[in-house]
């Protein structure tokens, strides 16, 4: 059997009718009695009534349905001649030496992923169908959802990369590492990123586009440096034991992240009727990320400087850049949810960070102990750096155009912007301290 375990979108052994999934909700607390007493159909036959909590052993209530109905359940399905997947990299790097112990590396790395896993529903239903008597599908004579595990997607990334490394001049230790890339897919994560699931499973070249971790620029600078004091080291290299123990061995470390923004998807929820895979909720199981339109000559984003009133919230998302597709044209015909907007078409802003650390190992009177004293600040300057903003709200726009069942209207024809949302409410790590002791022995 196929599996990789991307999630349950690829595991056709727990797949229905052989398998289903019921949920059985506990009872609740009466208000006559802390704990209510489980129905009696839920009771083995001979058994005492307990109370609040029910065990499998116990049996299920008669009404739990567990019938496999094919109109409704959403099946998986893994096709036979799945291709497997692969990545082909390459890769030109040329290093220097500049100095003693002193290095330069200039690297250009590319990759392509080809047949990668995704999911999405196999058996959609037909935009050109929607909202009329004959709803029909891709394979007519299965009548719901299939969520497809697919070797369909594609990637594409290609960078430069540079690195400078000084080891141990005067003390120091220095790591820079830049980043200038550019990382396009249509299927970044099966499970944990944004986008796990296309917009239109008939259409996967439409969600081509930066993929969910691109960060087009990226610089990490890292640091190590023992300072000067104590013995043999350059400054009071001639103080007394105790004093030695005081200001020698002190070691300083630091990190420092500069970064683009990370980016983000926009979705929304069309009409019940508009819906192409009613049966899929879940976008590791294929479910539909509809995305709205994109208003011509409009900024996506508006920077951080939009305060909403009394909360502080950063009103990033600039709500007339985008207009949510109608239900329905002037003639009452049902339209392709399908908006034009490219898949993560915005990003955070850029992400700074500098974590900071100074230890120090002091000596034992037992040859082989030593203790090691740590103050570490991450984000030691306490800088704001925001999170991802909530996805736009409000109700689907209005058109006066008419193009008929499963057409589309260009941005332009529609009325009516998003009324809310697209706000960041939360924030990265700010400041954290904390000290440590640590014997070593």
């Amino acid at each position: 059997m196929h599996y990789t375990r991307a999630g349950s979108g690829d595991i056709t052994g727990i797949n229905a009718p052989q398998a289903q999934f019921a949920a059985v909700p506990q009872i609740k607390p009466t208000a006559a009695s802390k704990c209510a007493t489980v129905p009696a159909q839920i009771i083995a036959v001979g058994a005492t009534a307990p109370s609040c909590y029910v065990t499998a052993d116990q049996g299920f209530p008669t009404g739990l349905v567990t019938t496999f109905n094919p109109a409704t359940d959403n099946i998986t399905w893994v096709p036979k001649n799945n291709p497997d997947s692969y990545v082909e990299s390459w890769f030109l790097s040329v290093q220097r030496q500049l100095a003693k112990n002193t290095l330069l590396d200039v690297a250009y790395v590319g990759n392509h992923g080809v047949h990668l896993q995704g999911f999405l529903n196999a058996n959609q239903r037909v935009v050109s169908t929607l909202g009329t008597s004959n709803v029909q599908r891709q394979y007519a004579n299965w009548p719901s959802d299939i969520t497809e595990a697919a070797n369909e997607f594609w990637s594409n990334f290609n960078a430069l990369q540079v690195r400078y490394e000084q080891r141990f001049v005067g003390g120091l230790t220095l790591l820079n590492s830049f980043t200038w890339e550019h990382s396009l897919d249509n299927a970044s994560a099966s499970l944990e990123g944004n986008t796990p699931s296309p917009q239109n499973g008939l259409n996967l070249a439409a969600d081509y586009a930066q993929s969910d971790y691109n960060l087009p620029l990226a610089n990490v600078t890292s640091l190590v440096y023992e300072l000067p004091f104590g013995h043999s080291r350059q400054f009071l290299s001639g103080v007394s034991g105790p004093m030695n123990a005081i200001v020698g061995g002190w070691q300083i470390s630091a990190i420092n992240t500069s970064q683009s923004g990370t980016p983000f998807n926009l979705t929304y929820s069309p009409n019940s009727t508009q819906q192409v895979s009613p049966q899929i909720s879940a976008t590791y199981r294929g479910a539909n990320e509809y995305r709205p339109d994109l208003v011509s000559g409009k900024a996506i984003t508006q920077g951080k400087s939009s305060r909403a009133a009394n909360t502080g919230y950063v009103n990033y998302i600039n709500l007339s850049a985008f207009v949510i597709p109608p239900a329905k044209d002037a003639a009452g015909n049902y339209l392709s949810p399908f908006g034009n907007a490219p898949r993560n078409p915005g990003r955070t802003p850029a992400f700074n960070e500098t974590d900071l650390d100074v230890n120090k190992r002091f000596d034992t009177p037992l040859e082989n102990m030593k203790v090691e004293f740590r103050a570490e600040a991450y984000n030691v300057f306490n800088h704001t750096n925001l999170y991802l903003p909530g996805n736009i709200s409000g109700s689907q726009g209005t058109t006066t155009a008419v193009v008929g069942t499963g057409g589309s209207v260009p941005a332009s024809a529609i009325t009516g912007n998003p009324t809310g949302g697209g706000q960041i409410t939360s924030t990265f790590e700010p400041r954290i301290l904390q000290l440590a002791l640590k014997i070593i022995y």
